[in-house]
């Protein structure tokens, strides 16, 4: 409604100048506050239709707007408008409730997302919590992140059905007692003094890899799908959480709530 107003905005300046029996026209500073209030809103609008897509939209969209919101709140109450910082100052307050307990798992959400991964996590918290906190913040987000990680690859590692060990004789192959050789004994001392490096796990293989261009369309799911040989533990972790809905809340109702700042 706000933005139809707005679209006829010179139309009620013009009945204002001919016509002496219209009234009811806005002020200036009444348009002034109609516009910061439709820009402000907008923002509630655009991410509650796409929680609310048709397509069911994965997890891994949940982190990127619920931050937009909270920058944007954060922002109103810098603000010197006294009308946009008392609205800001009572959404915040039913806001950061939310945010307090964030559920930790759509953070992580947005991290098996290759245009985004582990950095979108970092730049998000800095931009929120600054420079020091953010810091703070990333480390525990972090802990949690192998630690749900851990998790999986006990499972994996639990649930992995054992071959049936088979003889490594060959017929009519010849059995050399390799083991008390001398000279294979030499080589095993040298092997054993080399230093490995251990075995890099699936998150940490992602994690190091290049993000995909940000504007690339993919189907997230999709691409897991296609990953799974690459990434067997990281993939099932992947369908578990970007399956996870984002919102059971009707769409008019989350943004008539929000809009009195009762979300």
């Amino acid at each position: 409604m706000l933005e139809n107003v707005l679209y006829y905005k010179k139309a009620f300046l013009h009945f204002q100048k001919v016509d002496a029996n219209y009234i009811h026209c806005p002020t200036n500073e009444e348009w002034g506050r109609i516009e910061k209030l439709f820009r402000f809103l907008k923002v509630f609008f655009d991410v509650t239709n796409v929680f609310s897509g048709t397509n069911y939209p994965t997890a891994n969209v949940y982190f990127p707007n619920v931050l937009k919101i909270r920058l944007l709140l954060k922002e109103e109450l810098e603000n010197s408008d006294n009308f946009m910082h008392k609205m800001a100052a009572r959404m915040n307050e039913k806001f950061a409730k939310y945010w307090t307990n964030f559920s930790i798992i759509m953070a992580v959400a947005v991290v098996l997302d290759p245009r985004f991964k582990y950095e979108f996590v970092e730049w998000a918290f800095k931009k929120v919590y600054g420079e020091i906190e953010g810091t703070n913040e990333l480390v525990k987000f972090k802990e949690r992140l192998d630690y749900l990680y851990g998790a999986y690859v006990t499972e994996a590692s639990t649930t992995t059905p054992r071959t049936r060990r088979r003889s490594s004789r060959q017929p009519n192959e010849e059995q050399v007692d390799v083991a008390s050789d001398s000279f294979m004994m030499d080589f095993d001392n040298f092997s054993s003094s080399k230093s490995y490096v251990a075995a890099k796990s699936d998150l940490q293989i992602y994690l190091e890899e290049p993000l995909i261009p940000r504007a690339t369309n993919i189907n997230i799911l999709y691409h897991w799908k296609t990953n799974v040989v690459r990434y067997p533990i990281l993939s099932k972790m992947a369908k578990d959480i970007l399956a996870i809905p984002i919102s059971t809340v009707a769409s008019e109702s989350a943004f008539r709530w929000s809009s009195f700042g009762l979300l």
